[in-house]
């Protein structure tokens, strides 16, 4: 069974999606993987170890370019598509126009997601996203249809020993950083829309920095090229962070994430990326129920005020509208992440302490061992 998934923009959903990938590469039934991916994921999607091949379309032009230069792109990619004669397409867009790629690409089942009781008219087979739940799961749901699966959720991007070092040397090293706290205050934007409804208030960041620094804590700024703005104001105000946005390749801001003591970040890919490569993560929610997207791993905490509002979570059907208050992420104080994160590193801290206890004692039992001679 020759299957191709359709998985065209956002880093961070292409992360959760990735334990349905590596559920699909391994079923016995299935003989190859395709992947239909964005340009502006090319970091993230190229060379997947779960994926055969990936195959890329101009999303900017998908998403801004005019109906006919739309058109034009799909009927590019969907010609490139017909020629590897898939026997599945899933579309992991809940926007069924990704269903037509499926159509006119040749695959005989198509499979994705609905809303309500109603397939849609260009699938073979759907599943429902109805209610709260996790988009790792979701991602899941569609390959049930074929008998498939998920039985790990780790979100996967590879990152080999070599890189990580390459990234520590380049970066950490010049600046004399080995236990440090990363700060990502931009992000929830990618080639389709720009999401500042997302984002915690920059100025809150700034607090949360100060507050970090002066308990003696090293502070990282981590973002992509476009978050260099939001960084500067940061950094304009708490000039002993070190801000390294806009510096890094993705493989690098990943590397860089791995090794921090811990993540404070927007609802974003960054996000994603921290939790994906084990990096524990304080996120901050604000239109979205966390219960949707937050970190899953072991000591990653989700912070969110939406449930004392009416108007939160205010996400839907793909959507943020405009807001004009952002109380749902106001309500949310950077002495209250301070805590948080104060917390987590506290427990390090203490795991710390309890290790050389117990190798400090192990020496003494060792010592006190008579000797045979």
């Amino acid at each position: 069974m020759k299957i191709l998934v359709v998985k065209v923009a956002a880093i961070g959903d292409f992360l959760m999606a990735t334990p349905a990938l590596r559920a699909l590469k391994r079923a016995p039934e299935v003989s190859a993987v395709h992947l239909l991916a964005g340009r502006s994921i090319a970091a993230v999607a190229g060379g997947h170890p779960d994926v055969d091949r990936v195959f890329f379309l101009d999303d900017r032009r998908i998403f801004h370019g005019n109906p006919l230069s739309r058109a034009v792109e799909v009927l590019r990619i969907s010609r490139t598509l017909r020629r590897q004669k898939y026997d599945v397409g899933i579309n992991f867009h809940r926007d069924w126009r990704f269903s037509i790629i499926l159509l006119l690409a040749g695959c005989r089942r198509r499979i994705g997601f609905r809303r309500g009781p109603v397939n849609p008219l260009l699938l073979t087979d759907s599943v429902s996203v109805e209610g709260i739940k996790h988009h790792l799961f979701h991602y899941c749901d569609p390959l049930k249809v074929l008998g498939v699966f998920c039985l790990d959720f780790k979100m996967a991007f590879p990152l080999d020993g070599g890189a990580e070092e390459a990234a520590a040397r380049k970066f950490l090293d010049p600046e004399g950083l080995a236990d440090y706290v990363v700060l990502a205050p931009g992000g929830a934007a990618n080639v389709k829309e720009e999401m500042g409804s997302r984002r915690w208030p920059s100025e809150n960041f700034s607090v949360l920095a100060g507050l970090l620094l002066r308990s003696g804590r090293r502070v990282v700024l981590v973002g992509s090229g476009p978050d260099a703005v939001i960084a500067a104001r940061v950094k304009a105000e708490q000039p002993a962070a070190v801000d390294l946005t806009g510096r890094t390749t993705l493989a690098e801001a990943a590397a860089i994430l791995k090794r921090s003591q811990g993540v404070v970040c927007n609802d974003a890919g960054l996000m994603h990326l921290a939790a994906a490569v084990g990096a524990r993560v304080i996120s901050i929610f604000g239109p979205t129920h966390p219960d949707e997207k937050k970190p899953l791993g072991e000591g990653s905490v989700a912070i969110w005020k939406g449930e004392e509002l009416e108007c939160s979570p205010c996400y839907h059907e793909g959507a943020f509208p405009k807001c004009n208050h952002l109380t749902c992420l106001r309500k949310i104080t950077p002495q209250e992440v301070f805590q948080t994160a104060e917390s987590m590193l506290g427990e390090d801290k203490g795991k710390a302490e309890g290790r050389e206890r117990e190798e400090r004692g192990k020496k003494r039992e060792d010592g006190e061992k008579p000797s045979h001679h």
